[in-house]
């Protein structure tokens, strides 16, 4: 009798298995083989960088597939409970977080260090998914959700933004945002949101930190001091430019292999990848990003309940705004604020954000037909 249950559960694993969407695995896969890949150029396969990654990404894809197996009822059931636990890491991290570069922005638990800020992007659209799921369509506009929805955004935001981590900040924003215009928010509310914005400016360049201040002056003056505070975004232009349509060729390229980039396998290694495969490279790059958003979206779509649809669409909204952010600070278009590009570049925690938040839509697909 218990071996036949142990074979029907076997059978029920394999058939589970067989309904992930394996074209977003792949492309997940592939873009991970990248990211080791260029890490491992940016390294000059001394191991020091590439074999943490790898290390890294590999036990991200194993967290992935567990959280596609895991029903989505419980990440809609326990949505607050995560919500709120992301809350208290965060207030515990201004009493015994690391510091590092200024900011204060880590747990160490030892073996590992995690950073509370980046998985509040993914708390925020869980929580607000299953708050819009709960609330009917006509009361989408009403003064209690707004106001509910207000004050799950700021709450982690001004947290955040105290650490201080500026980037981090707008990309909670950003997808907090994201997902309001995704269930239905008017838009005149956008509209008076975006002026009030606008006007608060001065006083939002006031409250910035001195380092935030200066990368605000030198993004609307990319000449001056170029050998100080613009040094690291001239130097990626140029990477960029020097790898011309088809690039210089793997393992061949000089801005990165020489260290005229810093953080060159963080946030800038875009500039070493198009250095080293081009314009014809990059374009590839970009047009496997945005299959998997499109994927993303389109299991958004053929989700049977509203709570898989918004985290879908708002999780693809925000891993494009980590593309677009970080594109447009690499290349001079946007001021340097601290932003990954998604699994290619070098970071523990972002990485495995993602790597959950790909889990969570898989398990939409899985689980679309029994959702309570």
């Amino acid at each position: 009798m218990r071996e036949t249950v142990k074979v029907s559960k076997i059978f029920l694993l394999i058939e589970k298995f067989q309904k992930l969407d394996r074209g977003l695995i792949y492309m997940i896969l592939t873009l991970g083989f990248i990211s080791i890949l260029c890490l491992y150029s940016i390294d000059k396969g001394q191991g020091a960088i590439y074999l943490k990654h790898l290390i890294r990404f590999l036990f991200a894809f194993v967290i992935l597939i567990t959280v596609a197996f895991t029903h989505i009822n419980f990440w809609y059931r326990y949505a607050y409970h995560f919500y709120f636990l992301i809350l208290f890491l965060l207030i515990v991290l201004k009493f015994v977080g690391v510091t590092a570069k200024g900011a204060q922005r880590w747990l160490d638990f030892g073996f590992f260090h995690v950073q509370p800020s980046e998985v509040a992007k993914l708390a925020i659209i869980l929580v607000l998914a299953k708050f819009y799921n709960l609330v009917k369509v006509e009361n989408t506009n009403k003064l209690f959700s707004l106001l509910v929805s207000a004050i799950l955004i700021l709450i982690p935001f001004l947290l955040v933004l105290r650490q201080p981590d500026l980037g981090t900040a707008v990309l909670i924003l950003g997808a907090a945002l994201g997902t309001l215009w995704i269930v239905g928010l008017n838009r005149k509310i956008f509209i008076s949101g975006f002026i009030i914005i606008i006007l608060s400016l001065p006083f939002i360049f006031a409250a910035m930190k001195p380092y935030q201040k200066q990368r605000v002056v030198n993004f609307f003056n990319t000449e001056r001091d170029p050998l100080g505070a613009n040094y690291q975004v001239i130097q990626a232009k140029i990477g960029i430019g020097s790898g011309g349509i088809f690039g210089k060729g793997y393992l061949r390229g000089s801005q990165s292999s020489l260290d005229f980039v810093p953080e060159n396998h963080t946030d800038f290694v875009f500039s070493h990848f198009a250095e080293e495969f081009g314009l014809v490279g990059s374009l590839l790059l970009l047009w496997l990003f945005f299959s998997i958003i499109k994927r993303v979206t389109l299991i958004g779509d053929q989700s049977k309940n509203n709570f898989s649809k918004i985290f879908c669409y708002a999780f693809a909204f925000n891993f494009f705004l980590y593309i677009a952010i970080n594109l447009g600070m690499v290349t001079g278009l946007l001021p340097v604020v601290g932003v990954p590009l998604p699994i290619l570049s070098y970071g523990g925690t972002a990485m495995l954000t993602n790597m959950i938040g790909f889990g969570i839509v898989l398990s939409s697909k899985l689980y679309n037909e029994d959702f309570i």
